[in-house]
């Protein structure tokens, strides 16, 4: 996990496994992960509806360096716990809901997004549930390779120019990383399908394209590294995302189901 996120499952469970702890949720729960987990994600579709829907909140470090700034005299007294998961109110739902619900109607642009998630972040941390969400964590060395990387997937990238760039040696990086158990190459793979995941699913990229831009020669190439990490093609897993858009909105009606 890049930023700390907060998942909701609206239709189905989430579970998700960092080390030995498993976490799920269901309708009316959330699952708060921390900046730089390192977790395996499963959804369990509905049993009556055999599908499975559910949304997250990235809170980005710009977001938190905001909320930081602006109430940095009132966190002393507002006391965190590290949850990885805890129970949804009607206060946090109605908020997202509400805010999804004008979006579809009213895009918002960047800085209302960040805006809003300052909002619903101080929601979270006087109902005590920010813990990871504010956890303070100094970049790795797997993060800031993995961050080069991020810059442009689609390059041929070379450990030697990744060092120069951290200013240090090749031979220090990769013992570095292994030391974090990372492996250069495993991690620019790792990087690539990482993003194209998110494309496949958030945007309406011709998925050869998808992989151009995460850095593979085709498309086929792509789909079997694809598959091979996923257990299904990128093709696959965007016609699981068809659906109306209005049954995004239905996240008010669930949470008063639980």
């Amino acid at each position: 996990m890049p930023s700390a996120v907060l998942i909701f499952p609206i239709v189905g469970l989430k579970h998700v496994t960092s080390g030995q702890q498993t976490y799920s949720a269901e309708p009316g729960e959330l699952l708060i992960l921390p900046k730089g987990a390192r977790c395996d994600v499963t959804n369990t579709p509905e049993f009556d509806q055999q599908r499975f829907l559910g949304a997250s909140l990235i809170f980005d470090a710009g977001t938190v360096d905001l909320f930081r700034k602006v109430y940095a005299d009132q966190l002393p007294s507002l006391s965190q716990t590290s949850k990885w998961k805890a129970k949804g109110t009607s206060e946090v739902y109605s908020l997202i809901s509400d805010w999804v619900a004008h979006d579809q109607n009213y895009p918002a642009n960047a800085l209302q997004v960040r805006h809003r998630l300052v909002e619903i972040l101080l929601i979270l941390v006087q109902l005590g549930m920010a813990g990871n969400l504010l956890r303070a964590r100094a970049d790795t060395v797997t993060d800031r390779v993995t961050q080069q990387f991020a810059t442009d997937l689609s390059r041929d990238w070379a450990i030697k120019d990744v060092a120069a760039t951290l200013a240090m040696s090749e031979r220090t990086l990769r013992r570095k990383l292994q030391a974090e158990n990372a492996g250069f190459r495993a991690l620019l793979e790792d990087t690539r399908l990482n993003r194209g995941v998110e494309w496949v699913i958030a945007s309406d990229m011709p998925i050869g394209q998808i992989a151009f831009e995460c850095g593979y020669q085709s498309q086929s190439r792509f789909a079997q590294r694809f598959r091979l990490r996923f257990s299904m093609s990128p093709t696959e897993l965007r016609a699981t995302q068809d659906r109306p858009e209005a049954v995004i909105v239905s996240l008010d009606h669930h949470r008063w189901q639980h």
